[in-house]
């Protein structure tokens, strides 16, 4: 593909690419943030393979929109795991390990069986590591995308106090008469829909990554729960830009090059914190 800012101002479908890619990015580091910090990091690799199982059932069934299904049950997964895990009998981490693994081989096994197209191998690739977003991307999913980071940034700007609160310290406020689960199953269920709307960009592998990884640059270098919010979204977007036009003039994979960006500015961030407290100390 021979790139030019001409061509790329001339085909609209680049253009929504472009804006899709912002957008998820944008909803994915907003519901990083209070992941990493309930140490739940590794929550995103679980749902994105509940997502995937999800995928492969849509695909068996025949639906054109995939969210119709995708959406339910990684919404559900989510408050599953991030609302029970740590209260159950099996810890969270244990939960997640069940339901990734269960996931992928149920999605997998549904694909290979009943698959009557005979597209495994397309259908795979695409849940895995995300469909071709320059070509695939429609004005529908701009809206969808649109929709998703206006409901999350407003949710969590009106809840910010409390998000606060439950992220740190969610007895403290059972203890002071307010009632936790309630925001447990608001960001349960933020990140669950933000699963569901990631995986169309980037696949269930990779959804993960671009959850946590604008998170963890910005902890690098910020120390307050504010900043780290506002410079994960800020890395999240311009790591979105970048990575989405170095693969429009290299012919890369789009989501994995947004992922391949996300890793170099994390690693930047971590030398830069590791330097700026080096000195500080000394």
């Amino acid at each position: 593909m021979t790139f030019s800012v001409f061509h790329f101002f001339q085909m609209h479908v680049f253009i929504w690419a472009l804006l899709v890619a912002i957008l998820v990015a944008f909803s994915a580091s907003r519901v990083g943030v209070p992941l990493v910090l309930k140490r739940y990091s590794f929550a995103g690799f679980g749902l994105s393979k509940v997502a995937f199982m999800a995928s492969a059932l849509a695909i068996i069934i025949g639906l054109n929109n995939e969210l119709f299904i995708v959406m339910p049950l990684t919404v559900g997964a989510s408050i599953l795991i991030l609302r029970f895990g740590g209260r159950a009998k099996l810890r969270g981490d244990a939960v997640l390990a069940i339901i990734s693994i269960a996931a992928i081989a149920i999605g997998f096994f549904l694909l290979n069986t009943f698959d009557s197209q005979g597209q495994v191998t397309q259908n795979v690739t695409a849940a895995l590591f995300g469909t071709n977003l320059l070509i695939l991307t429609t004005l529908t999913d701009v809206f969808i995308a649109l929709g998703v980071a206006i409901f999350v940034a407003v949710i969590l700007f009106v809840l910010h106090n409390r998000t606060f609160s439950v992220t740190f310290d969610s007895n403290f406020m059972r203890a002071t008469g307010q009632k936790p689960i309630i925001y447990e199953f608001v960001i349960a269920a933020i990140v669950g829909v933000v699963i569901a709307i990631s995986m169309q960009l980037v696949g269930s592998l990779l959804t993960s990554a671009l959850i946590i990884f604008p998170a963890l640059s910005a902890m690098r270098v910020a120390k307050t729960y504010k900043k780290v919010s506002i410079f994960a979204s800020i890395i999240a977007v311009g790591s979105a830009i970048i990575g989405y036009f170095l693969a429009l003039a290299t012919d890369w994979a789009p989501g994995a090059t947004i992922i391949l960006f996300n890793l170099v500015v994390f690693l930047v961030m971590w030398l830069v914190g590791f330097v700026f407290r080096k000195k500080i100390k000394a």
